[in-house]
């Protein structure tokens, strides 16, 4: 199987938070995918660089009114994370979870989706999606 990873993010969003919501879910399928990383690779003079990812991983846009039903599509996927806005408006990590825990999934808001899997359904999903500008 071929994994393709991608991650789309609200367009309405400003710049910095765009690149905030990205970093964390990046750091996510990391956590999840350790295979995805690559070995460390070392400099000409043996600086040693930690490993960074061995896939390409596209940062896509979408209004952010069409981020549930892309979430909700890709449920069959084997990674499908969410940035919801209650991580973005929560204190801290148990601040966040008790938010998450407090409601079902629908009534949820993703900000920003990481969806990865099968190339060819990952691509029905999300392949009509412009790159970030």
């Amino acid at each position: 199987m071929s994994f393709k990873p991608v991650i789309i993010l609200s367009q309405e969003l400003p710049l910095g938070v765009k690149a905030n919501f990205a970093a964390v879910l990046g750091m996510s399928l990391g956590h999840l995918r350790p295979d995805l990383i690559g070995a460390e690779t070392p400099t000409y003079d043996g600086v040693c660089l930690p490993g960074i990812t061995n896939t390409a991983l596209p940062v896509l846009g979408a209004p952010a009114d069409d981020l549930p039903a892309l979430f909700f599509a890709a449920e069959d996927l084997p990674v499908r994370l969410a940035y919801m806005r209650d991580a973005f408006e929560a204190k801290d990590y148990d601040d966040y979870t008790a938010r998450i825990a407090s409601r079902p999934i629908s009534d949820h808001a993703p900000q920003a989706i990481l969806l990865g899997g099968p190339r060819k359904k990952v691509d029905r999903i999300c392949g009509r999606l412009p790159l970030l500008r």
